[in-house]
């Protein structure tokens, strides 16, 4: 049975070892690349990587928000879970498909590494938004009011609050900066036409 490639990015050397150890343990899985260290997140290569957990802390949510795109671009299928080793943000966490913490039991681990790559593939199926909820993102990641985007579309502003409950609904994203990053990493706006801002 083909195992599952896992990547690691976290500063630590001594965590990635630990990481590395439970990780060969497992017949599902196997730990391909790691990189710990002085990171410069420009320099990855990520192929031949089915999960990339990350570890966060040492850069800004504008970011990792970019490295995320950057690394999904071309790469849809790339799972990339939030490696918790200390308080984050939500708005950080919410970034990614998941989390593992550090804390977590190695059958804790493989079970979210499991039921991460299942639901990745039931959202990709079951969850897509409609055009018309497409639009109606794009307008709310470029900063739009509800009544902007009803006079812009042509719609009842009671329409537009339907389809941005559809869309919290099918992303599992209710504020205004995770659905700006979604429109980014699915590539419905380009990041010239939305300014992220770093939360203190």
């Amino acid at each position: 049975m083909k195992k599952t490639n896992i990547g690691i990015i976290e500063p630590s050397m001594i965590l990635t070892e630990g990481i590395k150890k439970i990780i060969d343990g497992s017949p599902d899985f196997k730990l391909v690349k790691s990189f710990h260290g002085n990171l410069n997140y420009s320099n990855f290569v990520l192929t031949g990587i089915d999960i990339l957990l990350i570890d966060p802390r040492s850069i800004t949510e504008t970011q990792l928000s970019k490295f995320i795109h950057d690394c999904k671009n071309g790469n849809d299928d790339l799972i990339i879970l939030t490696l918790q080793t200390s308080y984050l943000p939500s708005q950080i966490i919410k970034l990614t498909d998941g989390v593992i913490e550090m804390d977590d039991e190695p059958s804790t681990l493989f079970s979210k590494l499991r039921n991460v790559s299942k639901s990745k593939n039931t959202n990709n199926e079951s969850c897509e938004l409609s055009s018309r909820e497409k639009n109606v993102l794009i307008l709310v990641a470029k900063g739009k009011t509800n009544k902007e985007i009803a006079n812009q579309l042509n719609i009842s502003i009671h329409t537009v609050i339907a389809h941005r409950k559809n869309i919290t609904t099918k992303t599992n994203i209710k504020s205004i900066s995770g659905l700006t990053i979604y429109a980014l990493l699915n590539n419905l706006i380009s990041q010239d036409e939305v300014i992220l801002t770093d939360s203190k």
